[in-house]
């Protein structure tokens, strides 16, 4: 499967398979994953990705997906003064993958 649009908020497949994320704000906190970091790494829209993608996460700054020995970084970020929690949930066609802390952004 190839990936057919990449926004903000998710990952599209060319098979209808949706990558995004999701949050629970406690109060202030914008966390997210920054799915727009990869829109121009190189053969991002020409891989051929396995139909069961590999999710590994990558401690307090993102995660990564991919098939074989392409792996993508996908960076995850929390926009807080400090006080708030910091964690995201992937997830992958409706279903939770990985639940991990984001690289925190002190405003």
């Amino acid at each position: 499967m190839r990936i057919r649009e990449i926004t903000n908020e998710y990952i599209t497949f060319d098979d209808g398979s949706i990558m995004t994320y999701d949050h629970v704000p406690d109060c202030c906190e914008c966390n997210y994953a920054d799915f727009s970091y990869i829109r121009e790494e190189p053969g991002i829209y020409t891989f051929d990705f396995d139909k069961d993608l590999t999710f590994e996460p990558v401690d307090g700054s993102g995660f990564r997906f991919g098939s074989g020995n392409f792996m993508v970084f996908v960076p995850c970020y929390s926009d807080q003064n400090g006080y708030y929690s910091s964690d995201v949930d992937i997830y992958f066609r409706g279903e939770p993958v990985l639940m991990l802390d984001c690289e925190m952004i002190i405003s």
